[in-house]
């Protein structure tokens, strides 16, 4: 029998308190590391999501409306047929005008007309020309004119009938050999790219000085928070010099501002998004003091962790059997380090987690969308109600989903929710828990604020109008959405909220379907 103290011993505890100890310099050396790169980092940080929210806003709301009005336009101009409009007069114009009449109806246009080269006018709402007017002296004539077979778009200028800012769109009307015979244009607001960014004066209200702004190329204000800045020249007129890519970001230091640009090449249009430099320096002071604050405690627990530890170690046997307890229970927590000695240990409670993950994971995820399913959504819902979390529930519902099954079979209509559903993952990834509520019906999870309210409301339009353009391969197959939002708090409890917001789609369906409708107010917010 073998007794005695084996020979060539040593003390796991003590080497670790000396390996503590010499840990307490590279904490200190790595502290003041990050102390002298942090403005460079946070700089660096404050570039890319300033550029990342110009970029959303330009695909989401810029991009989509040049498109929409583009395509309604080629609509108008498939209607027209050169010969009526190459003789002296034009003909079959009362034709033309109950057709530019019914669009003038559905489409965003304050008027559309054609004029020919033989001084020929033919526009709606009717107006009245004098006998000096030549419309091939205007300028959406000799722009349409200089750039034959495309829809060209003129500078902006102020209506003054209107009292606002309106752009033409052209195009020249050509008989078979190319020849000129006239040119057909419409006018049209930028009301629509003005208004979402009448959010920021709220914003300024809790604090927040960013905003976003459209300029021509040669510095006029297009879109901008403050009205009274429209069609004025840039406030700082320097900024026209250093935006010559397609898009960047830049500091004016002579402002303190930053400033993230992106150009819309066709139109000669920038869109800005701009952030005092001043929220940055805040940033550093904030993170400067949490990082000395972070030495002090690491220096204080690395002080107090080389007294203790040994307590720990004696408790590691308990640990691991707990541990092993635990993973069969499916309740597994791996520690945040782990030791050498102990690797195979994890790796193996480790692979039998993963697989126990990936059953739970199936069973929160519905199969054809990739979306969370009704289970998750239930859970979800009531963890955050009952952890206090400020939060609320948009619903959407397919309009007329029933027809699409009907009409092109149920594997359509499950590609219909599988691009519905790809669409929403990605406005959404980041602003909360995006489910399949069940059939053709999804929810989204949010958490709200004062901050987020707007952001938030813009990409729920956004996926609306996303929705909408849609394009499909089944002929005449439209998809539209209907959807309704609800906001939690501290009397409502999760049945009452689901209600609310569903409640808030039937609303919808009832006032025609495709739209939104928001609790704080009783319209709706449409493109």
């Amino acid at each position: 029998m073998y007794s005695g103290k084996p020979k060539n011993t040593w003390s796991l505890i003590a080497r670790m308190r000396q390996g503590l100890l010499l840990l307490f310099l590279p904490v200190l050396l790595l502290g003041a590391v990050y102390y002298l790169h942090m403005e460079q980092t946070l700089r660096q940080e404050q570039e890319n999501n300033l550029i990342s929210r110009n970029t959303q806003f330009f695909h989401t709301l810029v991009e989509p409306y040049i498109e929409s009005l583009e395509r309604q336009f080629r609509v108008i101009y498939q209607q027209i047929d050169y010969r009526d409009f190459s003789e002296k007069s034009i003909a079959n114009s009362s034709r033309y005008l109950q057709e530019w009449q019914a669009y003038h109806k559905v489409m965003e246009f304050d008027y559309i007309y054609a004029a020919t080269e033989q001084r020929q006018i033919l526009i709606y709402p009717a107006w009245q020309a004098n006998d000096k007017f030549d419309p091939r002296t205007r300028p959406w004539y000799l722009l349409a004119a200089s750039h034959p077979g495309l829809v060209v778009w003129t500078n902006p200028y102020y209506d003054y009938a209107l009292h606002t800012l309106a752009i033409s769109l052209a195009r020249v009307i050509e008989d078979p050999a190319g020849k000129r015979v006239g040119v057909l244009s419409i006018d049209t607001q930028l009301t629509p790219l003005a208004n979402w960014l009448n959010h920021t004066h709220q914003q300024a209200e809790h604090g927040r000085q960013d905003y976003q702004m459209l300029i021509t190329q040669d510095g006029l204000v297009l879109a901008h928070p403050d009205r009274q800045r429209l069609f004025q020249p840039l406030t700082h007129p320097s900024w026209l010099a250093r935006m010559q890519g397609p898009q960047g970001f830049f500091i004016d230091e002579k402002s303190n501002m930053m400033v993230a640009y992106h150009q819309v090449s066709e139109q000669r249009w920038i869109l800005l998004s701009v952030i005092p430099t001043a929220s940055l320096q805040q940033i550093i002071e904030r993170v400067s003091l949490n990082v000395e604050l972070m030495i002090g405690v690491a220096c204080l627990l690395y002080l107090l962790l080389a007294v203790i530890w040994s307590r720990y170690f004696q408790r590691m046997l308990a640990e691991i059997i707990g541990l092993i307890r635990a993973s069969r229970a499916g309740e597994l927590s791996h520690p945040n380090r782990r030791m050498l000695e102990l690797s195979n240990l994890y790796d193996e409670i480790a692979a039998a987690s993963h697989d126990f993950a990936q059953i739970r994971q199936q069973a929160n995820q519905d199969k054809l969308t990739g979306l969370y399913n009704r289970r998750f959504f239930d859970e979800c819902l009531q963890q955050q109600i009952s952890a206090g979390n400020p939060i609320g529930l948009a619903m959407f519902d397919l309009d007329d989903f029933k027809q699409i099954n009907d009409n092109y079979g149920h594997q359509s209509g499950d590609i219909v929710l599988k691009r519905v559903s790809k669409l929403g993952l990605t406005l959404f990834h980041e602003w909360g828990w995006f489910c399949r509520y069940g059939g053709e019906e999804l929810v989204l999870i949010f958490h709200h604020d004062a901050q987020s309210t707007d952001m938030l409301t813009s990409l729920l339009e956004a996926f609306r109008h996303g929705v909408e353009q849609l394009e499909w391969r089944e002929p005449n197959l439209r998809i539209t959405v209907s959807g309704g939002v609800a906001l939690g708090s501290e009397h409502l409890n999760a049945r009452v909220l689901v209600e609310q917001a569903d409640s808030a789609v039937y609303q919808a369906k009832r006032e025609g379907k495709n739209r939104i409708i928001f609790p704080s107010h009783s319209g709706t917010l449409q493109d």
